[in-house]
């Protein structure tokens, strides 16, 4: 099976579960919670357990990548957005001018029509992409920076790969330059500043399990203050 075949069969099934939340008369999305990680924070089994924890569908970088690239699986996500959200995506969308390379301005407009719609229709993690910074504000109910100390990345990402430790450190280097400078071109920010972040979690000092408590206890909290107003 292809990439295209296989990102084509998984964007069929949330799009078929979309219709029945829809047939079901279900008004009330779930959270939506963009995820910014260091490389090598091994944080993996948290995301993994938040979508459990929570029922939501967890959308990683490759995914909303490729459904990005390629046209036809791109607009077919966007088609599932009822005439209210695509008005308002429409005129979100308007705001943003081509850059220098066309086909680098298409694209970057495909990424924002894919994570658009996978936020309203909500109940999703989506890691990477720059969600956290290129989704509007009220599309996203919870921003997560993992992050980790240097050594302990080190010692994770020579695990996962077999590398030795200066290839393993050049790799993580590598990847925290290529972030950086993606998001301050694509989204004017900056990566590592906290301020873009509801919370900035530390992976080597507290368990899956204890992330998904402090979460929880955000996610309430958010949700009592939307109700007093």
């Amino acid at each position: 099976m292809s990439t295209i075949d296989s990102v084509e069969r998984f964007l069929e099934v949330q799009v078929q579960e979309w219709g029945r939340r829809s047939e079901k008369k279900i008004k009330k999305t779930g959270p939506v919670i963009t995820v910014t990680r260091d490389a090598g924070c091994d944080s993996e089994a948290i995301m993994q357990l938040l979508a459990k924890k929570f029922d939501l569908v967890l959308y990683d970088w490759k995914i909303v990548e490729d459904i990005a690239q390629d046209a036809h699986v791109s607009e077919q996500a966007v088609a599932t957005l009822d005439e209210n959200f695509t008005s308002e995506l429409n005129d979100w969308l308007i705001g943003f001018t081509q850059g220098p390379g066309f086909s680098s301005f298409q694209y970057m407009q495909s990424l924002r029509k894919v994570l658009f719609t996978l936020a309203s229709h909500g109940d999703a993690i989506i890691v990477g992409r720059g969600a956290n910074f290129l989704l509007p504000p009220e599309k996203r109910t919870l921003g997560l920076r993992f992050v980790a100390p240097m050594e302990v990345r080190v010692k994770n990402i020579m695990r996962e790969f077999g590398l030795s430790e200066e290839s393993a450190f050049a790799q993580i280097s590598q990847t925290e330059h290529e972030q950086k400078l993606w998001i301050k071109k694509h989204a004017g920010a900056d990566i590592n500043d906290a301020g873009f972040y509801h919370l900035v979690i530390n992976t080597a000092l507290l368990t899956s399990e204890t992330v998904v408590q402090i979460v929880k206890e955000v996610l309430r909290e958010k949700e009592n203050q939307a109700n007093e107003k």
